[in-house]
């Protein structure tokens, strides 16, 4: 019986550390997406916490799909450019393993052009049931079907999950 209860609470373990560590380097990604599109990140920061809550709520409940970083233009809401970052969560996770391959991340970023004049925001794909978030409200996904979209691979692997990564420019 104890053997049992050491798994669970390594499973247990290893998925909670698992869930902050992609909710980080969501933040990351993203911050990094904003900045490579000669953003500024100072609106990103300053709701910095708000996403974390979310992002924190909905992975540890397994509600997050995907999470979307959308590059539009001002006035007219053209998506210039987006982030998709999906997660895949692993079932009894056991291998206590965190890795992002952010030199993939940079090089993917390295072709994004200069949006200037651009705004941005994050939106996330969640499962039927997740809960609400303060600070988070019901929006939809600008269209992309005007940008080419490409695969950069898999960016994030934790015990708990990966994130695999799409852009679209």
């Amino acid at each position: 019986m104890a053997i049992s209860g050491t798994q669970v609470r390594t499973s247990v373990h290893v998925a909670a550390r698992s869930y902050v560590y992609i909710a980080n380097e969501i933040n990351r990604i993203f911050l990094e997406s904003i900045q490579s599109a000669g953003l500024d990140p100072t609106a990103y920061v300053q709701i910095q916490q708000t996403i974390e809550n979310g992002l924190r709520t909905w992975i540890t409940m397994q509600y997050l799909e995907t999470a979307h970083l959308e590059i539009v233009e001002r006035g007219t809401q053209l998506v210039r450019s987006r982030i998709d970052l999906g997660l895949s969560y692993v079932s009894n996770p056991s291998d206590d393993r965190y890795s992002t391959d952010i030199d993939r991340v940079r090089r993917a970023l390295a072709g994004t052009p200069r949006m200037a004049g651009c705004e941005y925001r994050v939106v996330v794909t969640l499962k039927d049931g997740a809960p609400d978030v303060s600070g988070w409200g019901p929006t939809s996904l600008g269209s992309v079907d005007h940008l080419r979209r490409q695969d950069v691979g898999e960016v994030v692997n934790t015990g708990g999950g990966t994130l695999q990564m799409f852009q679209y420019l």
